[in-house]
């Protein structure tokens, strides 16, 4: 094997250490392997892959949402407002740690990848968890009507989507 365009060789170890850092991170750390015009290297390239955790975010945001609904109507869940407003406030401090994140991040090339990779998803969730929150506060959730379950249900569609997103970010942070 021979080296190119001064990019490292690395043993099957290592590459294998590295797929499951790309499959777990959402980007790829390979280094690029063709040369600019001047023979170098232009260094290594972020491509997000964030398809894991989109697909873990529906299929968990799915689930949640069935357990929740099916206890909703069957009047299982009598405190809804509660519940509601957690995951409400909860949303607001997802965001604020989010903001406060992406100031510290800067500091690590890792952080600042991690970060700028999962933060669609992330926001996706938080947004639509805050505004879901906000319309079923403001509505008169009853457990008769169709209309209540579908609203307690998108809550805890993107309530679910917004903590999978949260720990596929803490994950990603703190991997190898």
């Amino acid at each position: 094997m021979e080296r190119k365009c001064g990019v490292p060789l690395v043993d099957a170890a290592e590459n294998n250490k590295r797929e499951m850092n790309n499959m777990l991170c959402g980007y790829n750390c390979q280094p690029v392997p063709a040369c600019n015009t001047e023979g170098r290297c232009p260094g290594s390239f972020s491509r997000c892959m964030n398809g894991i955790m989109i697909l873990v975010g529906i299929i968990s945001g799915l689930v949640f949402t069935a357990a929740v609904v099916l206890l909703f109507i069957n009047s299982l869940i009598t405190a809804w407002f509660p519940a509601v407003l957690t995951a409400l406030i909860t949303g607001v401090a997802v965001l604020g740690a989010m903001v406060l994140l992406s100031l510290l991040s800067g500091v690590t090339e890792k952080g600042r990848s991690c970060l700028s990779c999962k933060s669609g998803g992330l926001l996706f969730g938080i947004m639509g968890t805050v505004l879901s929150a906000f319309i079923a506060v403001s509505a008169d959730l009853t457990a008769v009507s169709v209309a209540s379950g579908v609203i307690l249900g998108i809550v805890s569609f993107f309530f679910a989507y917004m903590i999978v997103s949260l720990l596929f970010v803490v994950l990603c942070g703190t991997k190898d």
